[in-house]
């Protein structure tokens, strides 16, 4: 059933990823772990080996949250023709990134991770993908059953091609955007949480042991402060990480502050502080993930982007509990250019960043 659009069309982005011999559908596409040891210091001119020696002796728990630092991942959308495994690749290679987790999106009725996502795993990349498991049913139907047929060949694919290694799995992101808060909708809050949880008993009852669950939100206050807005959660037993995508592109998110600023962006004086705020105070012991941020160039402030890149190991270190994030690299139209080369100046400060010792490495 088609829904309204988020901020990214995954209909658009089907038509970039062509390349990859891959369908996306699905309605949309817009776009925290107990606090363990203290993130490593880290120096503006840290290398990559400097990195990954740093980040060497801090192990991940049964929930893939580090002991300590941080992992860093990326989105890549495709140009020119690229596969999506080529568009990431080039990133890193134009970047001299060492990205620890990939990230992707699927729906309709694709059955994942794909070969050449499974190959970027096997090469020491952690997969981190968002699904939208309605194959047309709406979030109720879904809870009731509508999907199982789905939902049961995609258990078993799993079982059978890519049960060797736990992955992130987030089901449907940024629900916010997309409530109908009439009863019999089928799109209400509380419908999404009945089919987060059935999405999830279904698959763990299939013998899917590998996956931890998602629960990513906008994180942005315009929903945040709605009525409605707890009923999306799952419960407790149900979420290993909470994620959020929050932006510094406009008409997504205003330019002013920092990292930290985009992460808590708010206004006015009500009870709503910013999304790792929220998530501290209401789940203090549940590990957060960006599961994507981005930032597009200022006008009229030519080293505004690269100041964002260059405050955001400093912010991580007053948001221990976000132990992941993903960058979402991208030229589309809205938001802006948000690809970490849009300007030379920004690129020198992506280098930067990502070689910080606090971030993990694939090996």
């Amino acid at each position: 059933m088609p829904r309204r659009s988020t901020q990214f069309s995954l209909l658009a982005l089907a038509a970039s990823l062509a390349g990859a011999g891959l369908s996306m559908s699905g309605a949309a596409l817009a776009h925290e772990a107990p606090q363990a040891a203290a993130p490593h210091a880290v120096s503006a001119s840290a290398s990559t080996t400097g990195a990954r020696t740093a980040t060497r002796h801090c192990p991940l728990s049964k929930l893939l949250v580090p002991r300590c630092g941080v992992m860093f991942g990326a989105f890549v959308r495709p140009e020119g023709g690229q596969s999506s495994e080529e568009a990431f690749r080039s990133l890193e290679r134009r970047t001299g990134s060492q990205l620890k987790v990939f990230h992707f999106y699927h729906g309709g009725n694709q059955l994942f991770p794909s070969s050449w996502e499974i190959k970027l795993s096997n090469q020491g990349h952690r997969l981190l993908l968002n699904w939208k498991p309605e194959a047309g049913n709406s979030w109720a139907a879904v809870a009731n059953g509508a999907s199982d047929a789905y939902l049961d060949r995609e258990a078993a694919y799993l079982r059978s091609h890519y049960a060797h290694k736990k992955f992130f799995l987030v089901i449907h992101h940024e629900p916010e955007e997309e409530v109908i808060n009439t009863p019999g909708s089928g799109y209400t809050a509380a419908n999404f949480a009945a089919m987060f949880r059935h999405v999830e008993n279904r698959l763990r009852s299939h013998g899917v042991h590998n996956a931890l669950y998602v629960m990513t939100y906008m994180g942005a206050q315009v929903h945040a402060i709605k009525p409605w807005y707890n009923q999306l959660w799952p419960g407790r037993k149900y979420v290993d990480w909470i994620g959020f995508d929050r932006y510094s592109a406009p008409p997504m998110g205003e330019q002013t502050g920092g990292f930290k600023a985009m992460v808590n962006r708010h206004w006015g004086d009500g009870p709503w502080r910013g999304a790792y705020r929220w998530a501290h105070r209401k789940f203090p012991r549940k590990p957060v993930l960006l599961a994507e941020w981005g930032a597009s160039e200022k006008p009229g402030d030519p080293g505004w982007k690269s100041r964002l890149f260059a405050s955001v190991t400093q912010d991580l270190r007053q948001m221990p509990n976000i132990k992941l994030i993903s960058y979402f690299d991208s030229a589309a139209s809205t938001g802006g250019d948000k690809r970490v080369d849009s300007s030379a100046t920004s690129m020198r400060a992506w280098q930067r960043l990502a070689a910080r010792p606090m971030f993990h490495r694939p090996r």
